[in-house]
């Protein structure tokens, strides 16, 4: 039996294709993860120094209210921030038909692929 070679190079070519992407998606997904976490972290770092603001205004008794507009406008963006990225990981959530492997989004009932219930 003689062996093809270029069906051979491009089934090896297509193989080496999909784990590449599915590498991508590894990494996209893990660096998606860590500026989730980073978010949260500077969420609670402003959250932090609006506090530090309020008490120092208590305490000594000036008027700093705009320096905490500005604080809790950044909280705000570094929400929006957050809730982008949440969005961004539970859309690639998927369940795996079991029939025939396919990925479906995580809300579907049936696959995509074969239509069996999932």
């Amino acid at each position: 039996m003689a062996i093809n070679f270029d069906e051979f190079k491009a089934g090896a070519k297509d193989l080496f294709d999909k784990a590449a992407a599915k590498a991508n998606e590894a990494i996209d997904y893990s660096r998606t993860q860590l500026d989730r976490g980073q978010l949260r972290s500077k969420i609670k770092e402003e959250y932090c120094k609006l506090g530090k603001i309020c008490y120092d205004m208590h305490e000594v008794g000036d008027d700093r209210t705009g320096e905490m507009k500005q604080v809790i406008g950044e909280i705000k963006q570094l929400k929006t921030k957050l809730e982008e990225a949440d969005a961004a990981v539970n859309a690639k959530k998927t369940k795996e038909c079991k029939f025939c492997g396919t990925a479906n989004d995580a809300t579907s009932e049936y696959c995509t692929k074969c239509g069996e219930k999932l």
